[in-house]
């Protein structure tokens, strides 16, 4: 039997994969390692035990091309961690101590894509598990569904905010950039969809939902059809204008599974409540799509607005930004822009709005009158703004015979490690019972919205309706948690609620959390018991 952490690449599909990513070691390593062959997707994950792993060990390549091509050039800043545990020769092979866990959720199903390759027991396997996929077995033809099987054994790679921003500050490196997206992209599709599978069949069967497969089929599809083209200028112009349209495409996914979910539990199938198990499994389930679509809309626009002269002008103006980062993001600027559209949208409810205090402190630097760190923008904006909306909602309805209406109190602290945000408001609180539930997709207090057919330009847009459908908070924490944060609420009730933001201070520390698909998630969309881990880990 092949040693599991011995992989060799399959030659039908090229994909040279020549180093093992470790993930663990200090922030100084970090500092000195910043490679990745750009032709790699995410760590692989291997099967082990009494599963035959012939069919996970391909033949390799020995493209001399490929060969020098690799040692030429690496994709520097994109990849978090590195070459530091690669064996001298070309094959995988785990970082010594490291564990390599048995994660396969279709053991017998192969992984090879060459016709000389076949599962050890009986090929018509392949056929009985595709006969299984009766959702994407339509949308997909038979070669994809076994590429959509191959990619879904890696683990996607977790890059920093200071890789980003690295990536970005050297200069035009589209080669690189594209070597990357074209494998890392399939590798996130392709773990999503797995999970979509998984569905329970009175959700796949909602309009909306199948309307989101079929659509993220398409890109998955759309992806791969760059999976072995030379890279060129005509190929990056090609490539940039389908990240285009797959941002297009999946603007409106959070809407229209809301809409789905909301037609699930209108039937009476679903029940909105933290100890429902089948809410929970959904719950479980929606964190990690969404998660996924933000991940790749982050990959999607740091990309466009680098590569893309047109996109970079329209979304960076001033030139302050580094793609979609900005080095310098200002907590405090932004909570009072977020505060002001805020303002906007509650006095046209209530004809006024409470008004906003806010305090900051930089520990790290006395002499400072800013908060500023590195970070995303919009994705800051999102939580001020669903955080204000709620806060001034509550407040105004709970003083709504007051003569006065208290103000919203905002406190930024920056420390050596983290920027902590804390919102407080004196909008009644909330009770222990409703508090366990406000972090719940679906959960609202406020009156259920339609949403329209139309296209409805994303969550961002005017046109389309966050209250009523209970995913402001939700998101709001998915956005804090994807590079390494969080959001808590803690409530006094008949008094008012404090909402707390915890940022990452250091760029280097701010790591993508992004899900993983094995059989740990496949269990716990259908069994919520389990609770094996299966996200990346910060480390």
């Amino acid at each position: 039997m092949a040693s599991p952490g011995l992989f060799l690449r399959p030659t039908s599909l090229s994909i040279p994969i020549n180093t093992m990513r470790s993930r663990s070691g200090s922030s100084s390593d970090l500092k000195i390692f910043r490679s990745i062959s750009q032709d790699r997707p995410g760590t692989p994950r291997p099967q082990t035990g009494s599963v035959n792993t012939e069919s996970f060990n391909f033949v390799r390549s020995n493209s001399g091309t490929h060969a020098s091509r690799r040692s030429s050039s690496t994709l520097g800043s994109w990849d978090p961690i590195m070459s530091r545990s690669c064996s001298s020769g070309g094959l995988l092979s785990p970082r010594p101590g490291t564990m390599i866990r048995d994660i396969s959720p279709r053991p017998s199903l192969s992984r090879a894509f060459s016709g000389s390759a076949v599962l050890a027991n009986s090929s018509s396997a392949i056929v009985l598990e595709v006969e299984e996929r009766k959702q994407v077995a339509n949308l997909l033809s038979f070669e994809q569904i076994q590429k959509m099987e191959f990619y879904s054994k890696f683990t996607p790679t977790s890059v920093s905010l200071s890789h980003f921003l690295d990536h970005g500050a050297t200069g035009l490196r589209v080669e690189e950039s594209f070597l990357f997206l074209r494998r890392e992209i399939p590798v996130r599709l392709a773990n999503m969809l797995m999970e979509l599978e998984l569905l329970p069949t009175e959700l796949l069967t909602e309009p909306a939902c199948k309307s989101i497969l079929t659509q993220y089929s398409q890109s998955f599809s759309d992806v791969l059809a760059f999976e072995n083209l030379s890279p060129s200028e005509k190929t990056y112009e090609d490539f940039n204008k389908l990240l285009s349209v797959i941002r297009h495409r999946h603007q409106d996914t959070v809407p229209h599974m809301a809409e789905a979910l909301h037609n699930l539990r209108d039937a009476g199938n679903l029940n909105v409540n933290s100890k429902d198990r089948l809410n929970q499994a959904i719950q479980y389930f929606l964190d990690r799509l969404y998660m996924s679509r933000i991940s790749i809309q982050m990959l999607v626009s740091q990309h466009k607005a680098l590569y893309c002269p047109e996109e970079s002008i329209k979304s960076n103006p001033g030139g302050r930004l580094k793609g979609t980062i900005d080095p310098k993001c200002d907590a405090v600027d932004v909570a009072r822009n977020a505060f002001e559209n805020a303002t906007f949208l509650c006095e046209q409810i209530y004809m006024d709005a409470p008004k906003l205090n806010i305090e900051w402190v930089d520990l790290t630097d006395g002499d400072k009158d800013s908060v500023d760190f590195v970070y995303i923008p919009s994705h800051l904006y999102h939580m001020f703004f669903e955080v204000f909306k709620n806060s001034m909602r509550a407040t105004m309805e709970f003083h709504e015979n007051s003569d006065t209406i208290p103000e919203i109190n905002v406190r930024i602290v920056k420390s050596a490690q983290d920027i902590s945000i804390k919102v407080c408001d004196q909008g009644g609180g909330i009770s222990r019972s409703v508090a366990e539930n406000i972090f719940l997709y679906l959960y609202t207090s406020a009156t259920r919205v339609k949403l329209s057919d139309a296209d409805m330009g994303g969550t961002t847009s005017t046109s389309t309706p966050m209250h009523g459908l209970g995913y402001g908070l939700p998101l709001s924490r998915l956005y804090a948690r994807y590079f390494g944060g969080d959001m808590k609420v803690a409530s006094v009730d008949g008094y008012g609620t404090d909402t707390y933001i915890y940022l990452r201070a250091l760029e280097s520390d701010a790591r993508e959390t992004l899900p993983i698909f094995n059989a740990s998630s496949s269990n716990k969309i259908r069994d919520t018991a389990n609770q094996v881990e299966d996200w990346t880990k910060d480390e």
